[in-house]
């Protein structure tokens, strides 16, 4: 990296003293000679005639230059690590990385991210054999650099020495890999470091902004949780449990190794063999991480720090991997929107219209999935300018419509770069190595270049109708959001809005937010404002009305939304008071129906019938929240249930009051609207095929129903991710209804 930002900084200062030349060429002062009178007034005093000016111009692109990517010599070891090198001999000196695929911080255990980071980062830190002081001394003597650190999808390991030295680097990169001691004192040290830098990020805009936005966008995908932990999870990391994920993930066979340099592959070959042949194989399992969830609407997220005078903004939605057939074309159509000082995006934001100091887009591509974002900030009073310029930028970009000069430029300069970008021994180890990790094809670094200068017009027109759609985004604004927060809400009427206070933030969270540190306790103060909340809800539902239900019958159509998938959903809901209930559903083209009784409940899937009473506190929560709670109000009414108050939440920017109910289906948290008193959200837990799931539940767009308050679409998270969302039809009000549709079936014996 090092050697790269050097590089790039050479030649940036030709560029610069080129121009610096040029304009003293022109106009500056030189010694004149003695007869330079007579000849000013010959030839001219050199002064621009009054009337023309002079303006510079970028010169245009020259003749596209043949590339050539060196070819690499390959060679699985017996363990499986797979060893990639490419000679050259124009310095003495060898690059070395090591890329551990299955030890990425898509792996670290669940609720405890930081631990695949924080198992790198130990990695230099000592081994059986060697201190931490050891290792650094020993690679400072040869002049070289050994490090380690873990991304998302993988630990990587480099050394940098001259030719000479060697057996002496390898002989560390293997100790650190194989044998790391993990030493508790050393972890403190590391874990202090550490805990310094996140106080100081967790107190910035900039950091809170790009965390949150990850997690608005991954949901509980593990590409959503940060890779370097929280204060939280970096306290509780122990020595044990980077020693156990080093013994479950660090595989040779699912590892790369590249050699670059002035190097021979039999010597490579050797050399890898020698250090790294007796390391043992791990079967570690390879499925794909957990899915994001797929967006939908608008979701702005409100980080609100009143003291702060500028608002950063990150405004995007997932992406593309790295392997993506797209990736190329999508790289071109980003560098003409936001992938350069001279883009669409920072000539407007920042240049036209002086927003920012800077803006810019970027798609951040992973091994099964990927981000775009726009990230920019602005000074307070600029905020909803910015955020809505971002946004309409986004829109207009997402039309694909480009002109010739705006395609020339980008194609020429990505493909231009690449070449200087794949120069230094380092480099191109990177790239040899993301080939074989991303399972790109073999002549992908060479033909790179000429891909990216066969992008079309039309494929960037593609690109940009596939990817940047406006109307299914995450937005994060953190800054002073009562400064801004109503004018917001009038420029994007329909979005969704979550406000959280900056130091609420918690990112490992389900709904982003601090647990409060204690409900309001059960005393009799609580329980009776809890009794008055829920009598005014009953109330403003339709009071003693809705003891009169009997029956429903009632339509919604939605989406089921799945890893990677969107299910159609329908189903015709035929309820019958208290406890009785029959679903026709039909889901993605399959027919269902569940139904209880209200002592059992069963599903029927064609025509063979399971039993579901195992569940039937599910069935039974959902006959009390149909609608936005008339079964539960109808038990409020007649003095069956009871709450306890617990505070006060903010949901879509409005505040809700809480109450704990103890139902028959079990515990709950209701959620009502303090101006309507109607049901807002909830909150509870629901048995999962791995356990206990977190669910929040919500209820919109309340319309009246022969004098009654029904809700008329609601939607469920689950464990962070949307889950459910679907709208009612129709609905009908104490229609008659055939108890054979509450007939329980012959179920099969339990085996």
């Amino acid at each position: 990296m090092k050697r790269e930002i050097k590089r790039v900084v050479l030649v940036m200062t030709a560029i610069l003293f080129t121009g610096a030349a040029a304009l003293a060429q022109q106009s500056a002062p030189v010694e004149k000679p003695a007869n330079a009178a007579a000849q000013d007034k010959k030839n001219g005093t050199g002064l621009v005639p009054p009337g023309v000016s002079l303006s510079p111009q970028m010169p245009g692109a020259g003749a596209p230059t043949s590339f050539l990517f060196p070819k690499a010599s390959s060679k699985t070891l017996p363990n499986g690590l797979q060893v990639f090198v490419v000679t050259d001999s124009s310095e003495p000196a060898v690059a070395v990385r090591l890329v551990i695929l299955s030890a990425g911080s898509i792996k670290d255990p669940v609720g405890m991210p930081g631990v695949a980071q924080m198992t790198a980062s130990m990695l230099t830190q000592g081994t059986e054999k060697r201190s931490a002081r050891d290792i650094a001394e020993t690679i400072d003597f040869v002049g070289g650099s050994l490090e380690a650190g873990a991304g998302k999808d993988a630990t990587n390991v480099t050394l940098d020495v001259v030719k000479k030295d060697l057996q002496t680097g390898f002989d560390l990169l293997s100790d650190v890999v194989l044998h790391p001691a993990f030493r508790s004192d050393e972890l403190d040290r590391q874990r202090q470091q550490l805990l310094s830098s996140l106080t100081v990020q967790y107190s910035s805009p900039e950091y809170l902004a790009s965390v949150v936005f990850s997690r608005a966008v991954y949901g509980s995908s593990p590409y959503g949780w940060p890779g370097e932990g929280t204060p939280e999870t970096v306290k509780k990391l122990a020595s044990k449990d980077l020693s156990d994920f080093h013994a479950t993930n660090y595989a040779p066979n699912q590892a790369f190794l590249a050699f670059a340099g002035d190097i021979t592959p039999e010597e490579a070959f050797a050399t890898a063999e020698k250090y790294l042949g007796a390391w043992t194989k791990v079967e570690v399992a390879t499925t794909a991480p957990l899915a994001p969830p797929a967006s939908s609407g608008q979701h702005i997220w409100l980080i609100d720090k009143p003291d702060s005078v500028q608002t950063q903004i990150r405004a995007g939605k997932l992406g593309i991997r790295t392997g993506d057939p797209d990736f190329i074309p999508v790289v071109v159509m980003n560098r003409i929107f936001g992938g350069g000082y001279n883009s669409r995006l920072n000539t407007e934001v920042r240049i036209n219209k002086g927003l920012t100091y800077g803006a810019n887009s970027s798609f951040s591509p992973h091994r099964y999935t990927g981000t775009f974002v726009v990230d920019t900030f602005t000074r307070t009073e600029a905020t909803v300018e910015a955020t809505k310029l971002v946004v309409d930028l986004i829109t207009k970009m997402s039309t694909g419509e480009v002109t010739p000069k705006e395609m020339d430029f980008a194609r020429d300069y990505l493909a231009g770069v690449y070449p200087i970008q794949s120069e230094t021994a380092e480099q191109v180890a990177d790239r040899m190595l993301t080939v074989a990790a991303f399972n790109l094809p073999a002549d992908y670094n060479n033909t790179y270049p000429e891909k990216i200068r066969s992008v079309t017009s039309a494929q960037v027109r593609e690109m940009a109708q596939r990817y940047l759609s406006t109307k299914d985004m995450d937005l994060v604004l953190a800054g002073n959001i009562g400064a801004f927060r109503e004018a917001l809400k009038e420029e994007f009427p329909n979005a969704e809005y979550v406000e959280i206070p900056f130091d609420q933030v918690d990112v490992l969270s389900q709904d982003l937010r601090k647990p409060k540190e204690a409900e309001a306790a059960e005393t009799p103060e609580s329980m009776e404002k809890g009794k008055q909340i829920l009598l005014a809800a009953a109330k403003a539902a339709g009071g003693d009305s809705l003891t009169s239900v009997a029956t429903i019958s009632m339509t919604d159509t939605g989406k089921l939304f799945q890893p990677g998938a969107e299910l159609p959903l329908t189903v015709k809901w035929q309820v019958s008071y208290p406890n009785r209930s029959h679903g026709d559903v039909s889901l993605a083209g399959q027919n269902i129906v569940q139904s209880t009784d209200g002592m059992a409940a069963w599903i029927l899937q064609g025509t063979e019938p399971h039993d579901a009473t195992p569940w039937i506190n599910e069935f039974e929560r959902g006959i009390s929240l149909f609608g936005g709670g008339w079964g539960l109000y109808r038990e409020i009414l007649a003095g069956k249930v009871e709450g306890r108050f617990i505070g006060e939440e903010s949901f879509g920017g409005k505040k809700a009051l809480g109450v704990a109910v103890k139902a028959q289906f079990g515990a709950i948290k209701l959620y009502f609207d303090s101006e309507t008193h109607l049901l807002t959200a909830a909150r509870y837990q629901s048995a999962g095929q791995q356990g206990p799931v977190e669910n929040e539940q919500r209820w919109t767009d309340y319309r009246g129903v022969e004098g009654r308050q029904f809700a008329f679409t609601n939607s469920t998270t689950r464990d962070g991710a949307k889950f459910s969302e679907s709208t009612v039809q129709d609905v009908v009000i104490n229609p008659k209804l055939d108890d054979a549709l509450f007939s329980k079936p012959a179920l099969p014996a339990p085996k």
